[in-house]
């Protein structure tokens, strides 16, 4: 069986991964239907896929297949679009299919052992053989490497990016040498999002250096990456309703970045790691190893195995509950890494001691724990509860955070508002869940957004409050309306500048407090923890701790779910239609009576 580019990236995280992954297959093996065997290896390729979407600011951690089978579309997509764009950048011929087993591959023995890797858009000419390897993150995470003014990439006169070395700029001219290496070594970091890219493709430029020595190939190879142009907004033509994405204002859909010389760069690397490879399988040895960096714990291309690997850790109040741990702790001059501690044994909160928490929140996290009760800073809640004023409009949005713009307006990775949920509180505590609430949903995929905006701007007042729970989504949300529907533009941005953060009260906002009066110090630290928070301000966490609304049992129970449902709409048969629709309505309508809830109970606290 051939080693593909992703086993690869995976087997050389650590020593048990290919052990467990040898144990996985023969259950798998043993299994009546060979079929399922074959379901879960073409998961795990789709997972690894999907898995590049969301690293833009998504918070969608738990893939499931659900979700898997809802963006799989729109990252078939992204390739085919690649594929097409690219014969305006590159000459000759080309070979790419949204089938991965129809693309042009290439295998090589290396140590005895089989490697094989697909090639999402192979191009070749008279001169060059170029290897494009499309990936569905944006071009803003590699033009935000570098200094303020200036990105260690460029686009050159061709239209595709390079690195500056390779354009022959004057780097001391054009940037600070420092800055320019410093930014540029971040690509040699495969857990950081622009290096985890380079070194996917440097280990697919691996397996074909040393395929191509078989055949004794002259020709120059290039590599590149296709990415999605953060900069391209999409002008609302569509074809049988479908959107055409056509050149606008000079800018493609697709990017590509000339990454040649990063990836030559890297070879060494990935030939040791293919020694580690040899040696993990001739030991194919299950040992528990050190936890570290390389399990991506809590990201979405976290290792598989983590389940097993973190069984170590305690369900509540584990190490890894202490806000800000990944900068550490310290005793004296020492420096103590999370992982270290927890390869120590040290995995709950209470096993690190007093002199080591030299966070004051890190001590007060500890204290709720020991203690069992919560820490509430009474004067600074009520200061902030102070600044509320009524009636007051609790307002939430669900999103649909599309790689491909749907609607005019939108950029790749835009978050397409398709409902919104709103709760008025005429005075304080007097909210009925169901008689004071209002809303909006989308009832099919075609751009219902100005509907939307419009009956949003009906109910909600300029000059009142508005009440959301962490404001920088819904701020975006309707900073991206009001320039999307001019009309609408004062009214959105008025609604806009009159939003209030609930957090701002349960957790705090540096500026607010200072501006109260705090000092720094107190104005930074949180109003408001409880140890069943577990180190998360996340109003699933907080609404408990307030109330005896619940989101467990609810069939749309999260914004995964919400997305999902949402994306189902088209498939559904009228009945279920009616049902599902009716349950996205009442999970957005908990998103808003849940800031009720919480304000309400934050008022209790501290009467």
């Amino acid at each position: 069986m051939a080693i593909t580019k992703t086993k690869f990236i995976n087997y050389v995280r650590c020593p048990r991964y290919v052990a467990l992954d040898d144990l996985k297959k023969e259950k798998l093996n043993s299994m009546i239907s060979i079929g399922e065997y074959k379901k879960e290896e073409e998961l795990e390729h789709i997972t690894e896929l999907l898995g590049n979407m969301f690293d833009d600011g998504n918070d969608l951690i738990d893939v499931k297949n659900d979700h898997l089978n809802t963006m799989l579309p729109y990252y078939n997509k992204v390739e085919i679009l690649a594929g097409d764009i690219a014969s305006k950048y590159f000459k000759g011929n080309f070979k790419f299919s949204k089938s991965t087993y129809n693309q042009e591959s290439f295998d090589a023995v290396i140590d005895n052992i089989r490697y094989l890797c697909y090639v999402d858009i192979y191009n070749e000419n008279e001169d060059n053989i170029n290897i494009i390897e499309v990936k569905a993150t944006t071009m803003k995470k590699y033009l935000e490497l570098g200094s303020k003014e200036h990105s260690i990439f460029k686009k050159g006169v061709d239209g595709i990016y390079y690195l500056l070395e390779d354009l022959n700029l004057n780097i001391e001219d054009y940037m600070l040498l420092k800055v320019y290496e410093r930014e540029r070594a971040k690509l040699f970091n495969k857990y950081t999002g622009p290096g985890h890219y380079i070194y996917d493709i440097a280990v697919q430029r691996f397996i074909i250096e040393n395929d191509m020595k078989k055949h004794h190939t002259k020709k120059n190879v290039k590599y590149y990456l296709a990415v999605l142009n953060s900069n391209y907004v999409f002008d609302g033509k569509y074809e049988k309703g479908e959107p055409i994405y056509d050149t606008v204002d000079g800018e493609d859909i697709i990017s590509y970045i000339d990454v040649t010389s990063i990836t030559r760069d890297l070879m060494d690397k990935v030939y040791l790691d293919s020694k580690k490879i040899k040696g993990y399988i001739d030991d194919l040895d299950g040992s528990k190893v050190p936890l570290g960096e390389y399990c991506e714990y809590k990201k979405t291309v976290k290792c598989k195995f983590c389940p097993i690997c973190f069984d170590v850790l305690p369900k509540k109040h584990s190490i890894l509950s202490y806000m800000n741990n990944n900068f550490g702790f310290k005793k004296g001059n020492i420096k103590y890494d999370i992982f270290d501690l927890i390869n120590d044994g040290k995995v709950s909160m209470l096993d690190i001691p007093d002199d080591m928490l030299n966070r004051e929140k890190n001590k007060i996290q500890k204290e709720c724990v020991i203690s069992g009760k919560p820490y509430i800073n009474e004067k600074k809640i009520k200061d902030g509860i102070k600044q509320i004023t009524y009636p007051l409009y609790h307002l939430d949005f669900e999103t649909f955070p599309c790689p491909l713009p749907r609607y005019k307006g939108e950029r790749p990775y835009s978050q397409s508002v398709f409902q919104f949920s709103l709760h008025i509180e005429k005075e304080p505590g007097v909210c009925d869940k169901n008689k004071d609430h209002y809303g909006y949903l989308a009832p099919d995929h075609n751009d219902h957004r100005l509907d939307l905006v419009k009956y949003m701007c009906e109910l909600i007042p300029s000059d009142k409050m508005v009440l959301v729970y962490n404001d920088s989504f819904e701020k975006t949300r309707l900073k991206e309306l009001a320039y999307i529907f001019p009309e609408y533009k004062d009214k959105l941005l008025k609604i806009r500048d009159n939003v209030f953060d609930l957090m701002n009260i349960v957790k705090t906002k540096t500026s607010l407090y200072e501006n109260l009066g705090y000092s720094k110090e107190e104005a930074k630290m949180f109003n408001y923890y409880h140890s069943d928070m577990d180190g998360s301000f996340s109003i699933k966490k907080i609404l408990p701790l307030f109330s005896d609304l619940t989101y467990k049992g609810m069939e749309v129970g999260n914004g995964v779910e919400a997305m999902v449902t949402y994306a189902s709409f088209s498939k559904l048969l009228p009945l279920d239609y009616k049902h599902k629709y009716q349950k996205l309505v009442e999970y957005c309508q908990q998103d808003t009576y849940a800031m009720v809830a919480v304000l309400n109970g934050l008022r209790e606290s501290v009467k």
